[in-house]
């Protein structure tokens, strides 16, 4: 096996844990509820925690990958993950479960945008949207194992159990990436890497490397409207799919359908599996045109966008083909991996690791807002489980709204692109 390829695939192992924290607790809402005495809108805010400790590091992370490298970016933050996943499993009080999974999502959330920044030294741009599929596709795979398969061990095991086990593994992952990742190629393999920095960024040359982010790449990033145009997007689709896949999917499936922790699981399993299948779909569909790739997602945004309309309008009747209506979402909402690239592409090699830590940043900052947000208006609307339909379809008429705002900016997106030089070096809007 090549040695690009053996990185990928312990980073793309790493990020299947990833998924799999961010997820883990749709299924596992009702042993957290019971086991620590929660309510609502504390739920909520247990899990968002993941969220705002992923958040919480995006930024601090792409300068970290630019600056200091990715792999020991990743085997720190991955240690401070298993410490975190151990202790949470521990936890015996809501404080101590609120700090371990803080310190999950802020360990896990170091892994995404440097293995990008690795991708990029490693991989031709022409397979940058490829590979980027084929990770989240593997990081849906993490997803798919929280959803029936958790279901079934959580049930042997306990949830407690389980968390102590990922723990263990996620140290096995340490090492591996310690011994195997190397933040650049050899000198033998560096040819066709630096053709490919050349033909993203023409004024670069073999002979003068990119340099990291300084001030000024800051200034040119938060005047770019197409780069902002796009993290609007990010943000509506983040807030909405984390805050349902990861918690309240469980229990709105349960309190408005009755489904049991097994048929939670194997629902949820349907949505992450077309997760998988629309990040594979989209890289193939993207192409190497950035309005094609632009086109591709605004067209998935708008089938995702749709799914939500009968979830909203006709929760009491939709059980019959929920299922499947779930698989569409995951499909269609599986489509904003390509926007990684996109994002990527506003701004030249020097400034990729912190524009997509910046990128990342907002969407995790919006999950973690919704799966609090959505717990207060549940606890508000139904404080005694009384009037559940009512008090998701408000929620989810909340999200509506959020994903109809990210949907028209990327109809808005080519305006910005004829409002602002499409040159990576361009350092303001014209």
């Amino acid at each position: 096996m090549q040695r690009r390829w053996l990185i990928f695939w312990v980073l793309a192992v790493s990020y299947f844990f990833v998924m799999f924290h961010r997820f883990c607790t749709a299924v596992m809402a009702g042993d957290l509820s019971t086991d620590l005495g929660l309510d609502p809108a504390a739920l909520g805010f247990l899990s968002s925690m993941y969220l705002l400790g992923y958040a919480s590091v995006q930024i601090p992370v792409g300068i970290l990958s630019d600056w200091w490298g990715a792999r020991k970016t990743i085997s720190l933050f991955l240690l401070m993950a298993s410490f975190g996943a151990f202790a949470f499993g521990k936890a015996d009080s809501f404080e101590t479960a609120v700090l371990a999974r803080w310190l999950v999502g802020a360990g896990v959330g170091c892994v995404y945008v440097p293995a990008l920044r690795l991708m990029g030294c490693w991989f031709e741009k022409d397979s940058f949207a490829f590979m980027t599929g084929m990770m989240l596709a593997v990081g849906n795979l993490g997803a798919l194992s929280s959803t029936w398969p958790l279901a079934v061990i959580k049930g042997i095991w306990g949830w407690r159990a389980t968390m102590e086990v990922v723990s263990l593994i996620t140290l096995v992952l340490v090492a591996l990436v310690w011994l195997l990742v190397k933040d650049q190629p050899e000198e033998n393999e560096k040819v066709s890497n630096q053709q490919a920095v050349i033909s993203e960024n023409p004024k670069n040359s073999a002979e003068k490397p990119a340099m990291p982010a300084q001030p000024q790449g800051f200034r040119m990033m938060f005047k770019s409207r197409r780069f902002w145009a796009l993290t609007v997007y990010f943000f509506a689709f983040e807030t909405t799919i984390i805050s349902f896949q990861g918690l309240w999917a469980g229990p709105f499936l349960k309190r408005v359908y009755n489904f049991k922790d097994t048929s939670v699981g194997y629902a949820l399993t349907w949505l992450a599996l077309g997760l998988m299948i629309g990040a594979i779909l989209s890289g193939m569909l993207a192409g190497r045109s950035l309005r094609r790739r632009h086109a591709v997602l605004t067209v998935g945004m708008l089938g995702y966008l749709a799914c939500w309309v009968p979830m909203v309008f006709t929760t009491a009747s939709i059980e019959s083909y929920l299922i499947p209506l779930l698989a569409i979402m995951g499909i269609c909402g599986g489509f904003f991996s390509i926007s990684f690239g996109i994002a990527k592409e506003c701004f030249g090699p020097a400034m990729a690791g912190t524009a997509l830590g910046v990128y990342n940043f907002t969407g995790f900052v919006g999950g973690g807002l919704g799966m609090w947000i959505t717990g207060l208006i549940i606890r508000g609307l139904s404080p005694h489980g009384t009037n559940e339909i009512a008090a998701f379809r408000t929620a989810f008429g909340l999200n509506l709204g959020i994903m109809l705002i990210g949907w028209i900016m990327l109809i808005l997106l080519p305006r910005a692109w004829a409002n602002q030089a499409v040159g990576e070096d361009s350092a303001e809007d014209s």
